[in-house]
């Protein structure tokens, strides 16, 4: 019997997922070249496309018990995803001349709509977990027995056809702001992070970041750094990043001499530093645009600062626990040169270059990503002899690939969609709102503490792209009522976001790390939050000092990176507790006192966080000399 499966999943499913996957990339690229077609056709197709790669895969892999059952429910999944969605894509033109919330649903398309809604949930619980699903029963089950709440919570309720037809056959669930960005921009740009690892970048930027930080003391954790910002900002999935960089950053600091927990939490809080990571970024930037309203580059623009502080903090506490534990660097001869590496093959980053001239010169996301895979597919076949001759095993890796990748985005975006319909519909974003605004009584740092705990909790366990959704239509307007920039706010959300998948107990990134690193999950998280924490304070400080955006003159924009950067370094020595001799724990709560003040932007804060700086150096130094 076992045989029989092997021959059917190897010989008809496998073939038909690489098939369906190769349509996706195939329709993708078409669309963006040509155009996008109508909505109700273009988006039902692609969520067609990825629960379908998502259902054949799993079918292909399933082993175990009762194996001939999970294939065949597999296959009916897909199947009745195909239906669901044909029938939209298929009656475009009808869906966008009825009369919404008039015209009632027949019973097919009634039995469609609940059959997709209970599939995208199936494919949630299998690509993200149990979090996201219950958090959607939860909003369903709040539409429709919302009269018989209290307030502020009360509201009409809704009918069970009322909420599915706004969630299948409108724009106002699925088919809402998060699966169009999905489909028009986040594939595009996964599909170039593919095309570059199956060309071979992932070697390229591990080594650029061996040449650069190799000889340093502590060189190895250095190298993951720099390495998983590289591979985080093509990818923009934490967990996935650790899987990809993970499997060679993290032995090569265990033998450099770093503990494994440690080597665990460096790999996992750098690979979450490249959802915030310019250019690419992760999804979540991309959702920014809608969101927001304003241009990609902008977007990229803002993160800037943030993103390099974020990263001067890890560097800060690699460096200073190398030093602690008295780690020596790599030796010169087995450090790459980085001129050598960047003469053969520097034209990788060519479409990095390409994607941030078009976005500056004003194309849209859609066009940038179709023009920057053209440009990598050129330089590949001009100055690469080695993958021209195997050109179209890069084409097929990677457009087998993205699908792959793109699947628990796509499903995370659909259920936001839904979410975000119900939140709209139940007026609960104005309510949270009012009830943020109210608590806090108007004090600013308040209503941000309570932003990112909300932030941190439903993120545990769920993608940053979807908790984002949530969070910018939940808490984002109370936000810009206090007075936070629109922009800011939304960054400030995207940060909490991303720092929840290295946030325990949920810390999806830090248990993937350590799996690698044959670490104890929970400690490994534990270090992981302690490593990340710079990513915590960052958004309450840029919440207050738009400086740290990029806003202001070159001066005062300079000097607020130039201080700032000191209170993530002396947050670092606080979190490490160790500047050439341990630290007191009184003085590592001075250490986090300077790091407030010289972190905000304010001549008076920077003139009391730089005085307190000078007598902390002076002290230490008196304690080292007279250790000595």
């Amino acid at each position: 019997m076992d045989e029989a499966l092997d021959r059917v999943a190897r010989l008809f499913i496998l073939p038909f997922g690489v098939v369906v996957a190769l349509g996706m990339s195939a329709y993708q690229l078409w669309v963006a070249y040509f155009g996008t077609p109508q909505s109700m056709f273009h988006y039902p197709v692609h969520v067609m496309f990825a629960l379908c790669v998502l259902f054949l895969y799993s079918a292909h892999q399933v082993q175990g018990s009762h194996r001939a059952l999970r294939m065949a429910i597999d296959l009916v999944l897909v199947g009745i995803t195909v239906w669901a969605t044909a029938y939209l894509f298929m009656n475009a033109d009808y869906l966008a001349n009825r009369f919404m919330y008039v015209e009632p649903l027949s019973p097919i398309e009634m039995f469609l709509g609940i059959a997709l809604m209970g599939i995208i949930l199936e494919a949630a619980r299998r690509t993200i977990g149990w979090v996201l699903v219950w958090l959607t029963l939860a909003f369903i089950a709040f539409a429709l027995f919302g009269n018989y709440l209290p307030e502020p919570f009360y509201h009409r309720g809704f009918s069970v056809e009322r909420i599915v037809e706004q969630s299948y056959m409108t724009p106002d669930g699925i088919w809402n702001v998060p699966i169009a960005v999905t489909a028009n921009f986040i594939f595009l740009f996964v599909l170039l992070g593919a095309f570059l690892l199956s060309s071979g970048a992932g070697s390229f930027f591990t080594d650029i970041a061996r040449s650069l930080t190799g000889r340093l003391t502590g060189g190895p954790a250095k190298t993951a750094v720099v390495a998983s910002g590289f591979m985080g900002m093509l990818s923009g999935s934490s967990p996935a990043n650790v899987v990809t960089t993970g499997s060679f950053t993290i032995p090569a600091m265990r033998k450099a001499g770093y503990d494994k927990n440690f080597a665990a939490g460096v790999e996992a809080v750098a690979s979450s530093g490249g959802q915030i990571t310019p250019p690419i970024m992760g999804s979540a930037a991309f959702l920014m645009i809608e969101f927001v309203g304003v241009p990609y580059f902008e977007i990229m623009s803002v993160a800037i600062i943030p993103a390099l502080l974020f990263f001067i903090g890890i560097l800060a506490m690699t460096d200073l626990e190398a030093r602690r534990l008295k780690l020596s660097s790599e030796t010169a001869d087995t450090v790459p040169r980085l001129w050598p590496i960047l003469r053969e093959r520097a034209y990788l980053l060519g479409p990095i270059v390409v994607m941030v001239w078009l976005l500056m010169e004003g194309y849209t996301p859609t066009s940038t990503g179709f023009y920057s895979i053209v440009s990598l597919l050129v330089l590949l076949v001009i100055f690469d002899p080695v993958n021209r001759r195997r050109i179209f095993n890069v084409l097929g890796e990677a457009m087998i690939q993205a699908p792959r990748i793109i699947g628990p985005v796509t499903v995370a975006s659909a259920i936001g969609g839904v979410l975000a319909g119900i939140i709209l519909m139940t007026g609960l974003g104005i309510k949270m709102s009012e009830i943020i605004l109210d608590v806090s009584n108007g004090i600013l740092i308040v209503a941000l503490l309570l932003t990112m705990l909300v932030a941190v909790v439903l993120g545990m366990g769920m993608p940053t792209a979807s908790a984002y959704i949530i969070l910018a239509i939940l808490l984002a307007p109370g936000l810009e009522q206090m007075g936070v920039p629109l922009i800011a706010a939304h960054l400030f959300i995207v940060f909490c976001a991303a720092k929840s998948s290295i946030t325990p107990p949920v810390a999806v990134s830090s248990y993937a790390a350590a799996a690698i690193a044959g670490s104890d999950p929970w400690r490994t998280s534990r270090v992981a939050f302690k490593l990340g924490i710079s990513g915590v304070i960052i958004p309450f400080v840029f919440g207050y000092s738009p400086e740290l955006l990029g806003y202001g003159t070159w001066y005062a924009v300079t000097w607020a990176v130039m201080t700032a950067s000191c209170g993530v370094i002396m947050v670092s020595v606080a979190a490490i507790g160790w500047l050439h001799v341990p630290l007191f724990w009184y003085e590592r709560v001075v250490a986090v006192a300077i790091a407030l003040l010289l972190m905000v932007s304010d001549w008076r804060t920077d003139l009391a966080g730089l005085t307190m700086l000078c007598i902390f150096a002076g002290l230490v130094w008196f304690r080292k000399s007279r250790k000595t």
